[in-house]
């Protein structure tokens, strides 16, 4: 996405979210076609366990897998943590106070997305997570990274926990994640945005 987005010569919000629609509606169309060539016997009903996400497989093979992908972006997070802090402020502003902008974005960029692509090789596809609970780690610590990276990474873990034990104990078969976080997180992303909007115009 953000390839993309330098080609145009544009980094901003926009171009990215519509470079990410774009690399979206293509990936999906590939994984759609993987689906249609796939065993319906086997193979398939994998795929959507995995496309909707799962702790079904989870041992501490994957555990030590995860934990140096998610050790090694989660120290350099942390170790720029201050520095993201600027990024709220204009892209000026944040130079004339010594930070550079464009390889910070980028470094910032490519740790999250090293924690993503590490989290769904794992336990596949679990939607809302990103969104929900950085919203709500901000209402309970604040905007300040110093705080609020640590908070998220805990309190992400924890919403996980109890996910997962609600899907293992709702229903005689084991729910898919992606299905339990769409169904809390969408009407609580929901309320964070109406909840926002209000207070920006009172």
């Amino acid at each position: 996405m953000y390839a993309i987005a330098a080609l145009q010569g544009l980094e901003n919000t926009l171009v990215l979210i519509l470079s990410g629609i774009i690399l979206s509606g293509f990936f999906a169309a590939l994984v759609s076609l993987i689906q249609y060539q796939a065993d319906t016997e086997e193979t398939l009903p994998n795929i959507v366990f995995w496309l909707l996400g799962s702790f079904a497989t989870a041992n501490w093979n994957k555990v030590l897998l995860l934990a140096v992908p998610v050790g090694i972006a989660a120290t350099v997070l942390f170790q720029l943590r201050w520095r993201i802090n600027l990024l709220s402020l204009n892209d000026k502003d944040a130079r004339a106070l010594g930070v550079a902008v464009v390889p910070l974005r980028r470094s910032v960029l490519v740790c999250c997305a090293f924690l993503v692509a590490a989290q769904v090789a794992v336990s596949g596809s679990i939607a809302w997570v990103g969104l929900v609970i950085p919203h709500l780690a901000r209402l309970l610590v604040g905007v300040d990274h110093r705080r609020l990276l640590p908070c998220a990474f805990w309190l992400g873990g924890g919403f996980m926990i109890v996910v997962d034990d609600i899907a293992r104990t709702l229903m005689h078969a084991e729910i898919p994640l992606g299905i339990i976080t769409a169904l809390f997180g969408a009407p609580l992303f929901a309320f964070l945005l109406i909840r926002t909007s209000r207070r920006e115009k009172s």
